[in-house]
């Protein structure tokens, strides 16, 4: 450890310490790191002096000379636990970047949350604009969940399609034995659209197996089979994530994925959770401007996730 005016920098290995268990989100937790890599794991904290308490930690993978945060996940990011000054925050960010380079790093990634999942977004952005990282954007959909039906939230035409979806197509939750087949049809209505996943089925199930709490399924379908389908991760106990989702081409004119997200917020509702992800809607760097436009109109509110990027000197 050392100590940079008001706190103490903590660095080590993932390998070598006890593994941490505070952690505001899922993909940061010790043991999605793992999942992600079981080696090359940098991680990084701002500690309290007076009583060690961790104000801040931030998880980097080492590569050849890129560090990235994450490896593989939606996202990383700083997790902050307690005030914390931005020149504070600059300070720490400072040793982390002369650490890494000592380890031959060089080049830094920092892939974001969503902008509202966190108070500190600003904050953690300010500090990195300052200290020179270079920034692209992706844009990610929420809805907000409260007391508001969906069906109110959402524009006319989507209401109109939800309640014809209602009549003709019924809801479940699928057990997690079922995985392979939900999968599998979420891969099948990709291809009809020339898309790909990012998971292989025997990675998901992997990942499904250790979070199994934290994964749930769900469809929605008729007497001829499966119409949509869902893989939801609760990324924490006030966020639920829509990870994978689609429907079959044959039921665009019924749009039955809008059925499937009004009955996963009425599951948000009563399980008090405060939002949904719907994901992002930037494919290869740039927006889709059709998707984006289909989640506007069920009540996702545009968040900015951004890649903070910085080349050491």
């Amino acid at each position: 450890m050392s100590k940079p005016e008001n706190h103490l920098f903590h660095s080590y290995d993932l390998q070598s310490e006890s593994s941490f268990t505070s952690t505001n989100f899922l993909f940061n937790s010790s043991k999605h790191l793992w999942l992600q890599s079981e080696k090359n794991w940098r991680i990084y904290e701002s500690l309290e002096e007076s009583t060690s308490t961790v104000k801040v930690r931030i998880a980097f993978h080492v590569n050849n000379d890129v560090a990235a945060s994450p490896f593989r996940a939606p996202f990383g990011f700083l997790e902050i636990y307690r005030k914390i000054e931005i020149n504070e925050l600059a300070a720490f960010f400072s040793l982390i970047e002369a650490d890494l380079k000592t380890r031959g790093v060089k080049k830094m990634l920092v892939k974001s949350y969503p902008e509202g999942y966190d108070k500190n977004f600003g904050l953690v952005e300010e500090t990195l604009r300052r200290l020179h990282y270079s920034t692209s954007k992706e844009v990610s959909s929420v809805i907000a969940v409260d007391r508001k039906s969906f069906d109110k939230k959402i524009k006319i035409s989507e209401r109109q399609k939800l309640k014809k979806a209602e009549k003709l197509f019924s809801f479940e939750k699928v057990k997690h034995t079922r995985l392979k087949e939900i999968y599998s049809f979420i891969e099948a209505c990709r291809n009809e659209r020339n898309q790909s996943l990012s998971m292989s089925v025997l990675e998901l199930k992997k990942t499904v197996f250790l979070f199994s709490k934290n994964f749930s399924l769900y469809r929605v379908y008729d007497h001829s089979g499966t119409a949509a389908a869902v893989i939801v991760i609760l990324v924490n106990k006030k966020i639920l994530y829509t990870f994978y989702y689609a429907h079959a081409r044959r039921f665009d004119k019924f749009s039955p994925v809008v059925l499937l997200i009004s009955e996963i917020y009425k599951t948000a509702h009563e399980q008090g959770r405060e939002m949904i992800d719907l994901g992002t809607s930037t494919v290869n760097g740039k927006i889709n401007r059709s998707l984006l436009h289909f989640k506007k109109s069920i009540a996702g509110q545009s968040n900015r996730k951004l890649i903070f990027e910085k080349i050491l000197a």
